[in-house]
């Protein structure tokens, strides 16, 4: 996003690569995401890994033709054998391999999706992915849609404390009771607010939500107001420098009414993503200010700016206050 913005376009964090409903046992994926062609595979162990694709060899793409063997992979071009740590173990027609290896990514798999740590100096995780739903069974499946917006991760999470465009983009008013409460927590942002949504009744259906985002590239909106406990989670994850996916995913505890259950998790789907395609041409076409008026009615926008810091290696934001 060179021009646009004055940090870099992948920040440090756990960023979303796939549902993990979409990645089988044996299954090999060439993806390319922060900047890099990877390989996403799962191996016969289960588990889900991701390498750089380029074999170390002659550099072929081991995404593309590449074979799970055990908890590893065979690079399609001449048969070299990488373990599931990405450690060389087998050469064709040789009898002790060289020393070599592919380079392997840290990888978590919680919340329905597959997660890598990306670090610019290459640190180890320094938090956890946040895990929600504990009981699956209780919950709907997922309702996903992903979305390619030419936007920073920073401008994304940055939306979240900013209320004063709530009722100019969105179908939102000032609720009755205002609730607007920020907490900067190490590697999380929690928002504890009050919404009044006009797209669901033209006076305001009134919700409390709690919003935490868990580092850079993650995001969990919570909505409960007995009986019903809803979830929306979203990955954001930088592709280049100029383009972030977007996954919007919704789920929900069952009712003991199943068609209302079925009605409810319809109508929130529909909204949340109508809400967020509001956004995407502001997003788009806007600039970065590094100094911005800001005015009572905004958010916390100079002390998330500072949170978000963290994120950055060698302190590459220049954060105005």
């Amino acid at each position: 996003m060179a021009g646009r913005y004055p940090f870099p376009a992948s920040p440090n964090g756990w960023f979303g690569v796939s549902a993990s409903d979409d990645l089988a046992a044996g299954d090999v994926r060439a993806i390319h995401y922060l900047g890099r062609d990877l390989v996403l595979f799962r191996g016969e162990d289960g588990s889900a890994r991701v390498f750089d694709a380029h074999c170390p060899h002659l550099g072929a793409n081991l995404g593309v033709g590449g074979r799970v063997c055990g908890d590893g992979i065979a690079c399609p071009f001449h048969g070299w054998r990488f373990d599931g740590t990405g450690s060389l173990v087998e050469v064709p027609g040789l009898d002790r391999p060289p020393r070599a290896g592919a380079t392997a990514w840290d990888v978590c798999e919680r919340n329905g999706r597959i997660f890598v740590w990306h670090h610019a100096d290459t640190a180890p995780p320094s938090f956890d992915v946040i895990d929600y739903r504990p009981d699956e069974s209780e919950w709907t499946g997922w309702r996903s849609n992903t979305y390619e917006v030419r936007v920073h991760v920073q401008d994304l999470t940055e939306n979240i404390i900013d209320r004063s465009h709530f009722s100019t983009v969105h179908d939102m008013m000032p609720p009755e009771g205002q609730q607007f409460e920020v907490r900067f927590s190490g590697a999380s942002m929690i928002v504890d607010q009050r919404l009044s949504v006009t797209a669901v009744s033209e006076v305001g259906f009134e919700v409390d939500t709690t919003t935490t985002t868990c580092g850079p590239g993650i995001v969990a909106v919570e909505v409960s107001q007995d009986p019903i406990d809803m979830l929306t989670y979203i990955t954001q994850t930088p592709i280049n420098d100029e383009l972030t996916e977007v996954t919007l995913c919704f789920s929900m505890k069952r009712l003991e009414d199943e068609a209302a259950t079925e009605s409810i998790s319809e109508l929130n789907d529909r909204v949340t993503n109508l809400q967020f395609t509001q956004d995407v041409p502001i997003w788009e076409n806007k600039v970065y200010r590094e100094r911005p008026i800001v005015t009572k009615i905004d958010g916390p926008v100079a002390q998330y700016r500072r949170w978000f810091r963290q994120f950055y290696s060698n302190g590459a934001e220049r954060v105005g206050t």
